[in-house]
């Protein structure tokens, strides 16, 4: 692509936004020796799915990415990182989170780990007050979508939910969100199909998302206007042959006050039934209506694939053991509490929920394969699923699914940008997108699960090398023990 001269480095500077992202702490222009860094030597992976570039060349200054390509030459005095022999990718996003109000632990974990881009679902004052941090530069974190209060209909599970019980509530609910500054709407379980049907029209008024689960008594066919699905909920039920009378069952339900979540469990036990009236037809329209609406699936199969086995199994894994030192005391307790009130699961139970998964897994490739978008989301914060690292782990079980590594990648760097409406700033190591990046040891495209073996991290335009990152995660591991006051509601997004 050219020789990198220094005329080059001035003249991008001094071009309109560029320019402005290279503006000394003092607001006076910084010079190509102290605004700009460029990255030299490893193989580019740049999301947009051109082959990848070996020795390339990427140029940062502030916080945007100037030039990404086979450039032979930098001018002298600028910073030069080497990093021949490594593989670099765009900031990865993780489209489903929780907790990142702990932001010495949880939103750090993030960054350190490579996810510089978070979707919150459950948004409240302490996750905007830690947005706000963040983007002052006060604290180290990823950017940040936040959701609406959870609205969700009677029966809910989760205290400080917004529980709505008519359409005229859950259109309040909808301002409540938008006066708020929440960035979508986020939707549960429990909404009955009027409201949510509220939801979507006010919505559309109001020009916000919604987003979330979809309630078990909505088929998916129905819901459609939601901007994104968590969790594969619903869509066996939604392809029985037998679908009309599954929701006409769930619809006929009675609330039990005595138990609030019994009627969630035996709704997940109707959708495990449902497998067995699959029809390939139905999923096929009802994929090509999902992909004529725009609507994105965000599959959360690491969640899933946990809460599929016994409590202790968890509790008890290695890796998670190693991982909870960086997490934060009072999470850690929170994340115990739920663990201790799940009954152990005998093997024939295991093994019924690993062979619903292995549906779901199948269901999830035909999906994609029909063009639905998918996008990686991991539910962080909810108990043993651990910022940054559980990243890794979903992009690996969707490439278990049957994405090749390259679409899984995509699924957390360009795709997710483009399901944020994002696309213009993130997604791609391309020029005049934010200067966010992974540097990676080895080929994510040969072996996704390499992604996890990160040499080093550019959040806007910051530079974290190996020592950066030792130092911080020894940072996050002395502040995990420290007590710290946070919301009390348990971090959590399913009724798993």
């Amino acid at each position: 692509m050219g020789e990198l001269a220094r005329r080059d480095v001035l003249s991008w500077l001094g071009k309109g936004a560029l320019g402005a992202v290279a503006l000394g702490a003092v607001g006076q222009p910084a010079t190509a020796a102290s605004g700009v860094t460029v990255l030299r030597g490893a193989t580019l992976v740049d999301g947009t799915g051109r082959s990848p570039v070996r020795d390339s060349t990427v140029v940062l200054a502030g916080d945007r990415i100037l030039a990404a390509g086979q450039h032979r030459d930098v001018p002298r005095g600028v910073r030069v990182i080497d990093v021949a022999g490594k593989y670099v990718i765009p900031g990865l996003w993780d489209l489903h989170t929780h907790a990142t109000f702990f932001e010495n632990t949880v939103a750090t974990l993030h960054v350190v780990q490579g996810v510089t881009g978070i979707r919150e679902m459950w948004g409240q004052p302490e996750t905007h007050d830690t947005r706000r941090r963040i983007e002052s530069g006060e604290i180290l974190g990823p950017r940040m979508v936040i959701a609406s209060a959870i609205v969700d209909g009677p029966g809910s599970i989760w205290p400080g939910s917004d529980i709505v019980r008519t359409p005229a509530e859950a259109r309040a609910a909808v301002r409540r969100a938008k006066d708020g500054g929440a960035d979508f709407v986020k939707v549960y379980s429990f909404l009955s199909p009027e409201c949510h049907a509220a939801i979507a029209d006010e919505a559309r008024r109001l020009r916000i998302p919604f987003a979330g689960h979809v309630p078990a008594r909505v088929p998916v066919q129905d819901a459609l206007a939601q901007h994104t699905h968590e969790h594969l909920y619903n869509l066996f039920t939604s392809t029985s042959d037998e679908a009309d009378a599954l929701y006409a069952r769930l619809r006929a339900m009675p609330d039990d006050p005595a138990d609030p979540n019994w009627w969630g469990r035996h709704a997940g036990r109707i959708e495990r039934a449902a497998v067995a009236t699959h029809s390939p037809a139905r999923a096929r329209r009802l994929f090509a209506a999902m992909v004529r609406q725009g609507t994105w699936q965000s599959p959360t199969l690491f969640v899933e694939r946990n809460m599929s086995r016994s409590p202790e199994t968890i509790t008890n894994d290695p890796v998670a053991l190693e991982r909870m030192r960086y997490i934060p005391v009072g999470l850690r307790a929170q994340w115990q509490q739920i663990m201790s009130g799940r009954p152990a699961r005998s093997p024939e139970e295991v093994a019924e929920l690993q062979k619903f998964g292995d549906a779901r897994m199948r269901l999830l490739r035909q999906m994609h394969e029909a063009g639905v978008g998918v996008v990686a989301g991991t539910d962080a914060g909810f108990a043993y699923v651990f910022p940054g690292f559980s990243l890794h782990d979903e992009l690996a079980l969707l490439v278990q699914a049957g994405l090749s590594p390259a679409q899984a990648l995509q699924s957390a760097t360009r795709d997710a940008a483009r399901c944020l409406g994002r696309e213009h700033e993130s997604g791609t190591v391309t020029p005049g997108k934010q200067a966010d990046l992974v540097v990676l040891d080895a080929d994510p495209l040969r072996d996704i699960t390499n992604v996890s073996r990160v040499h080093a991290v550019v959040s806007r335009g910051c530079y974290l090398g190996p020592a950066d990152r030792t130092r911080i995660l020894r940072e996050i591991e002395a502040a995990a023990q420290e007590p710290v006051e946070a919301p009390a509601t348990p971090m959590g997004c399913c009724t798993h």
